[in-house]
């Protein structure tokens, strides 16, 4: 393999690598962007029953209602 070749070769492998990463980023974008909505929205929730009186409730029930994102409380 002569020195061109080799060049090449190993300039191939970091375009290769490089794109990977771009993938990879892209993707920890999206799911930072989703993640961004959902947290937003259970601020939302939250700070909307703030000024309402304390409701008791186990942790079972709170992660329920977190999960609910049209923001109905049963």
């Amino acid at each position: 393999m002569s020195d061109y070749e080799k060049d090449e070769y190993l300039r191939d492998e970091y375009l290769q690598e490089a794109e990977d990463l771009l993938e990879t980023i892209e993707q920890v974008e999206e799911t930072l962007t989703v993640m961004s909505k959902v947290v937003g929205q259970l601020k939302e929730q939250v700070a909307s029953h703030l000024d309402h009186d304390t409701i008791e409730m186990s942790a079972e029930e709170f992660l329920e209602q977190c999960e609910n994102l049209e923001g109905t409380w049963h």
